[in-house]
């Protein structure tokens, strides 16, 4: 588990795995209005530069508002106030580089579960490399997977993986 090869606490990290996709069924309208009802819960990520730009991109909004939403029910619903959780959650589908070492352990296996088309070199890396750099090479993952699908990558993520590499 990254949680023990990084010293994450496994409690956090698996209540983060359970919950950050709790949200993806529900349609864009629930999940947006779980966010304006209680958006509250999840205000201290308000000004992260991965937040504004989720907020303000109608396309990719679409696609990762099940995130915020799966915080703000974690949070609504279930009474979770541990930032770095609702951070995990909130983040998991759209990182950022003052992301903590839980949501970056949430990003790299939502990215890197075995179900997903990946790499094969994933498992090595996932067992080699430290978590910083782990996680930049997760992002590397998501950009060559939206190349080679053609299917279009979020401005921010392009940004993002461009000032991880410098």
């Amino acid at each position: 588990m990254l949680s023990d090869r990084f010293g994450v606490d496994k409690e956090a990290s698996y209540l983060a795995g359970l919950s950050h996709d709790m949200c993806r069924e529900l349609s864009f309208e629930e999940q947006e209005g779980l966010v304006d009802r209680h958006g509250a819960c999840i205000a201290f990520l308000r000004e992260r530069p991965s937040m504004k730009a989720l907020f303000s991109d109608t396309v990719y909004k679409k696609k990762m508002m099940h995130g915020p939403a799966a915080a703000c029910m974690l949070c609504h619903e279930f009474g979770m106030r541990e930032p770095d959780i609702l951070e995990a959650v909130t983040l998991h589908s759209i990182a950022d580089e003052k992301m903590s070492d839980l949501a970056k352990i949430v990003y790299i296996s939502d990215k890197l579960e075995p179900l997903r088309n990946r790499p094969h070199d994933a498992d090595e890396k996932l067992h080699t490399l430290d978590l910083d750099s782990l996680f930049v090479y997760t992002i590397a993952c998501v950009v060559r997977w939206f190349s080679e699908t053609s299917e279009p990558l979020s401005p921010f993520t392009a940004d993002l993986y461009s000032r991880m590499l410098k």
